[in-house]
């Protein structure tokens, strides 16, 4: 059975690559070949995201001055960044060939027994700038199989303008699964009956699986391991700083995003996936404003914390109800003594492996029946 799946593989995300990773490992498991379509809008495509970042810039987009600025700022550290995330694709995950446009895709349809909307944000039509199709798979021929594997539109509802349109893509699905119980909801609303609350693909993976990944890392030693993805959070700032004086430890900071090293912590910046995996395992403690680095946090059964984003924060208010977890979340940054608060990991442990037999067992339902 061949599987074409279609996500946010590239980017420039460790969470959307690795989630990208475990989708394909899992569908092999299944006994699919699995092939994972290669499109981005054509803001996000490598030769386009300097613009894309200038032009999505406060700072950078003022004048011709300060464009200047900006391509001199972030050239090199996109050249980095794509260089990252492109080989960790390359050397891990079955591409097609490149789409640069919906319309390419129409032209030339990848050929599929089942077509499946990986997980991550693919229905957020925030994040994507209205809603794309290619997610939710109109490109695909009338007959062939469509269904999702934990998608997310990464809000609790959706816009006025979108209820129709989605109602109509969605209802073309014959298995609908989705990440977070907000997303279910949503299409419930619709009025579409036949949908699943399912575990994140980087979930279904076990940490012993994790660990065929894993490589060697630059800090030795404890420390408190830092992924922020809201920049402008200056609470998250301050809280990890004073942290790190209680704990007596030191912050560990990653991200592919340069302009964190200003904020507190020793930073590596633009780590390989691989290495992002690593710090995971040997971190002693975890601060983190990303869904992927809880699910990471979680699946390594480490002591973490996670402090909401102002914006699609129901992806971590929906994994950590769904693991009976919501004390992580800081609400009190005051208080320090939390992230000592002992957490039950077999009782966490035997949630997750139920919802991943449940998980796998609509999986290979939506592919096979």
């Amino acid at each position: 059975m061949k599987v074409d799946v279609i996500t946010l593989h590239n980017v420039k995300n460790y969470g959307s690559a690795l989630q990208t990773y475990a989708t394909q490992k899992i569908l092999r498991n299944l006994g699919c070949e699995v092939e994972v379509i290669n499109y981005s809008r054509k803001d996000l495509l490598d030769e386009n995201l300097l613009d894309t970042r200038i032009n999505t810039s406060n700072i950078f987009s003022k004048n011709f001055f300060t464009r200047l600025i900006g391509r001199l700022f972030l050239g090199s550290s996109i050249k980095k960044q794509n260089k990252i995330f492109n080989t960790f694709l390359e050397e891990n995950i079955n591409l097609t060939k490149r789409y640069k446009s919906y319309e390419e895709l129409l032209e030339d349809i990848p050929q599929a027994d089942v077509y499946c909307t990986g997980s991550d944000q693919v229905w957020n039509s925030s994040w994507n700038k209205g809603i794309e199709k290619a997610f939710f798979l109109e490109f695909v021929p009338k007959g062939k199989k469509r269904v999702s594997y934990a998608a997310s539109f990464g809000k609790d509802k959706l816009d006025d303008d979108e209820i129709e349109i989605t109602k109509e893509m969605l209802s073309k699905y014959s298995h609908i699964s989705v990440r977070e119980k907000s997303a279910k909801k949503i299409i419930e609303d619709l009025g579409i009956t036949n949908v699943e609350h399912v575990l994140d693909p980087t979930l279904l993976l076990k940490k012993n699986d994790w660990e065929e990944i894993r490589t060697d890392i630059r800090h030795k030693g404890k420390y408190i391991l830092v992924y922020q993805l809201n920049t402008k959070n200056p609470e998250f700032d301050n809280y990890v700083k004073r942290l790190s004086k209680v704990k007596k430890l030191p912050i560990i900071r990653v991200s592919n995003v340069v302009y964190q090293i200003f904020k507190y912590g020793k930073f590596d910046y633009c780590p390989t996936v691989n290495e992002f995996v690593s710090y995971f395992f040997n971190a002693d403690y975890i601060v983190t404003d990303s869904f992927h680095a809880t699910a990471f946090a979680i699946n390594f059964n480490k002591k973490f914390l996670s402090i909401f984003p102002k914006k699609f924060s129901t992806r971590l208010q929906s994994i950590l109800e769904l693991t009976g977890l919501e004390d992580r979340r800081v609400t009190d940054f005051d208080d320090f003594s939390i992230i000592d608060k002992d957490i039950d990991y077999d009782k966490i442990n035997a949630i997750i492996d139920k919802e991943r037999e449940k998980s796998l067992k609509y999986l290979n339902n939506a592919i096979y029946k």
